[in-house]
């Protein structure tokens, strides 16, 4: 099946960073512009963001993903993402990495528990443009949560471009040393297009700190 599935969207529920630390990703990303990206941030229609749970819901059960996410996130107290480098994926994007905490873990871990039996079509998922290279577990992945890079293979990262079928550099981009660690912003839900890109917010809520 080439064609997503009729009245049906992609949502993405994502890590905005402060101001600056997005300022920051979005001057990055530029550096990397080439003739061999595909994209690169621009701080208006593509920013720096990162992905906590992404899947594909029917149109129709979009209010009560609002509602299952708000009920996830209204007790969530503020964390540290923390930078530790950067990586090449076999899918060709060049991303930020971020340690895999404890607490991004259970946030993952709660939203997949709360919002994976809104899904369409949950035994049969759509193959999406991001799933790459769509591995057997990945493939595990898509049909329990509906998000490829879920449990073990959850790599919490910023996407800062992607690069074009063969013109991925033999190494690394060099880039200057940089603290890139946060604490969140805020987590927004919003519509994806086919390739996992946010185009729409539905919803965004502001994280407290830990009351003292």
């Amino acid at each position: 099946m080439k064609t997503p599935p009729k009245d049906s969207v992609i949502i993405n529920i994502c890590i905005i960073p402060p101001f600056d630390i997005g300022e920051t990703c979005v001057n990055l990303s530029q550096s990397l512009k080439s003739d061999s990206t595909m994209f690169v941030l621009d701080g208006k229609s593509k920013f720096a963001h990162m992905t906590v749970y992404m899947a594909r819901f029917a149109n129709s059960e979009i209010p009560k993903v609002l509602f299952n996410t708000r009920e996830v996130l209204e007790n969530l107290n503020n964390f540290l993402c923390e930078h530790t480098g950067y990586f090449m994926t076999e899918g060709r994007y060049f991303e930020i990495s971020y340690q895999k905490s404890k607490s991004l873990v259970n946030l993952q871990e709660s939203l997949i528990k709360n919002l994976k039996s809104y899904r369409i079509n949950p035994s049969n998922p759509f193959k999406e443009g991001y799933f790459t290279p769509y591995t057997e577990e990945q493939q595990k992945n898509a049909k329990e949560t509906g998000y490829d890079l879920a449990f073990n293979l959850y790599r919490p990262h910023i996407t800062l471009t992607r690069y074009k079928i063969g013109q991925v550099p033999k190494n690394l981009p060099k880039l200057k040393p940089i603290e890139l660690s946060f604490k969140p912003y805020s987590i927004c839900v919003y519509k994806a297009d086919d390739n996992g890109a946010i185009y729409e917010k539905l919803d965004e809520f502001i994280i407290n700190e830990p009351a003292k």
